[in-house]
């Protein structure tokens, strides 16, 4: 069976970036209402973040597809984790794993989630995390060397994508904490010392008047930090 290249889901990515900032460009240059530039802003990065997570639960497939490894230590280790003396002694004598050398896609994904959702990380921590559970060394050490920065960019447009999709308090706190982490000092991302209410009009403005739009840096951050995985 055909396995899945990353350099296929990274160029696709890629791609589907390229797509939504030539979108997001036609549409602002016709735009002149704060609020319409404000809601434009706020539904390009809820768009982005929605690609990213499809991007990431795809390369993490794709690397699994490629070299499965790591992926049957971790289902060995979950097979034999929180069972019972009786039920060890019974696996014991009577059941030996044995995995294909080749996991196809359909296999990796219901393994990965038993009803075929996405594997998703709620930060760049956990995705480090979770690469090295189900990734090989060299695929999971690419993950964990990201900059600070660029860890801290993706946990930006995490909280920011949960915000605007559900702006509860708990959401709004999370993405303040997220703009006002030190690593992003310098890249026109980080907020000052006043907490952000009004996510489009934060996503519209310039960090500083030499840089680009905040939502504008962020699409090239992902589209750059998506070439780096």
């Amino acid at each position: 069976m055909r396995k899945i290249n990353p350099i296929n889901v990274r160029q696709d990515f890629d791609s589907s970036i390229g797509d939504l900032i030539a979108f997001y460009a036609t549409v602002k240059s016709g735009l002149t209402l704060d609020k319409d530039q404000s809601f434009l802003a706020e539904n390009t990065v809820l768009t982005a973040a929605t690609l990213w997570e499809s991007f990431i639960n795809d390369l993490f497939v794709a690397y699994i597809n490629r070299d499965s490894t790591q992926f049957a230590i971790h289902l060995k280790n979950a097979f034999e984790a929180d069972r019972s003396v009786k039920q060890k002694q019974i696996a014991n004598r009577f059941v030996q794993l044995s995995f294909p050398q080749h996991m196809p896609v359909q296999m990796i994904t219901s393994l990965l989630d038993e009803v075929g959702n996405n594997v998703t990380f709620p930060s760049y921590a956990a995705m480090k995390k979770g690469a090295k559970i189900y990734l090989g060394a060299a695929n999971a050490a690419t993950i964990a060397g990201l900059s600070g920065v660029q860890g801290a960019t993706i946990n930006l447009w995490i909280a920011l994508r949960n915000h605007i999709a559900h702006r509860s308090a708990r959401s709004l706190k999370a993405m303040n904490d997220a703009l006002k982490v030190g690593a992003l000092h310098g890249s026109g991302l980080r907020r000052d010392v006043r907490d952000v209410h009004h996510v489009g009009g934060y996503l519209k403005a310039k960090g500083a008047h030499n840089l680009p739009p905040r939502v504008e840096i962020i699409l090239s951050s992902m589209r750059a930090i998506g070439a780096a995985l």
